[in-house]
């Protein structure tokens, strides 16, 4: 990420605020109770557990590849604020959460080296991640029993129950909520964008194609596009060619504008234009006009919700230096520290990394206090089936929600089907 300028702790007034906001923004209950020695008296030693702290590893990639390193700029302002928060609240059981980080450079390799030192020399609990590099070293992370949370970026995620995703795109299994979404925006033929940069844009889009079909919409291709090695005119045109009426992207943000903006240039009649990302309010700022009636997949609550409000609340307080705090790998930094912080709650005032991984794996109803739909962490195969539609409006000045038809509402969030074989 960019250059990390060093936290200002807040003025106790605020302080006080963020203390007084509702338990939902916890997400995980009232922590405030004192130590009051339990620390010394559990029987069992355990890494990174004192008396007077939890020490707790985040890995992000800090340095690497300037697009990585730009789209998970957020991620350790999120994890930060949330762990902030939880101190201010008086840590977990008296004992306040000591955060080490390491930059992994996006490597596979790096990212091993910064995990082995966090678990072995600075003998962390466990580890938050921000990383899409974690797979080589999932099998050494299982075999040692150590909690991981983050987000899914691809399918290990799903096949190690020392890991801890809230959802994501890149999960286990297929849901038709992507393909219900295009239908019912009137879509009937997507070409689908790859982006070459990202390991796991091509099994994403794979998924897409699969829930698109699976509600009848016909897929009349799929096309590699990295902006600046080839050309955006050249897609565009081939959709229109092709006679698509949906552009569904699996790609970072930019290039898939590009497209789309390319696209509409010749006239093409686009029903629907579909990323993967893009809900970003600087984004809309430096590219609105080029993204007006486009559509962004969001997990999250909605803008305004109660769940919402209490988030930025916190990050303003605690990361103030998080220009954006809506963007949504911000958002996922808080998520993945909010559900370590409940595994920790959940192992008990004797944490052990057992007790962590047998106790959250039982939770059925995972939302980091409201900020997403309920994730049921007992079926981590089960893949994501609810989501937010973002739309932004036909001038590209505003994003607003598209709320879901009543067949597919479930609390606000499009919610479709598992998709089965």
């Amino acid at each position: 990420m960019n250059p990390w300028r060093l936290r200002a702790w807040t003025t106790a007034l605020a302080t006080a605020v963020l203390v007084g906001l509702p338990g939902a923004l916890a997400g995980c209950g009232d922590s405030s109770r004192p130590a009051g020695g339990l620390a010394s008296s559990c029987s069992t030693p355990m890494p990174g557990v004192t008396p007077r702290s939890i020490k707790v590893g985040f890995i992000f990639p800090d340095s690497g590849p300037h697009e990585i390193v730009t789209a998970f700029q957020g991620s350790r302002s999120g994890v930060q604020a949330r762990v902030d928060l939880q101190n201010a609240r008086g840590g977990l059981d008296g004992r306040m959460i000591d955060l080490a980080w390491g930059d992994d450079q996006s490597s596979a390799s790096t990212f091993s080296q910064v995990a082995h030192q966090l678990v072995d020399t600075q003998q962390v609990f466990g580890l938050i991640t921000a990383t899409i590099v974690l797979d080589q070293s999932a099998g050494w992370l299982r075999q040692g029993g150590i909690p991981v949370t983050g987000s899914a970026t691809s399918g290990v995620w799903s096949e190690n129950s020392n890991l801890f995703s809230f959802g994501g795109l890149f999960g286990a299994g297929d849901a038709s909520v992507f393909g219900d979404f295009v239908r019912a925006q009137g879509g009937t033929k997507a070409l689908v964008v790859i982006d070459p940069v990202i390991a796991a844009s091509r099994d994403l889009a794979a998924r897409f194609t699969r829930s698109l079909r699976s509600r009848g919409i016909q897929v009349v291709g799929e096309v590699t596009y990295a902006g600046g090695a080839t050309s955006a005119a050249r897609v565009a045109e081939q959709l229109k060619d092709l006679g698509a009426d949906t552009l569904v992207g699996a790609a970072q943000s930019g290039p898939f504008i590009d497209i789309y903006a390319q696209a509409k240039s010749l006239g093409a009649r686009i029903a629907v234009a579909l990323n993967s990302t893009g809900f970003s309010p600087s984004l809309l700022t430096a590219r609105g006009k080029d993204m007006g009636g486009m559509s962004i997949i969001s997990p999250l609550a909605a803008q305004g919700s109660p769940a919402m409000i209490a988030y930025e609340a916190a990050m303003r307080t605690y990361a103030p230096e998080q220009q954006d705090p809506t963007d949504e790998l911000a958002v996922a930094g808080y998520l993945a520290a909010d559900e370590m912080i409940q595994g920790l709650q959940l192992a008990g005032k004797c944490p052990t990394r057992a007790a962590f991984i047998q106790n959250l794996r039982k939770v059925t109803d995972f939302t980091g206090g409201g900020l997403i739909a309920p994730v049921d962490l007992s079926r981590p195969k089960n893949p994501t089936t609810c989501e937010n539609f973002i739309k932004v409006d036909p001038t590209g000045r505003t994003f607003a929600a598209v709320p879901p038809p009543a067949a597919l509402d479930v609390h606000g969030y499009w919610c479709g089907a598992v998709l089965t074989d």
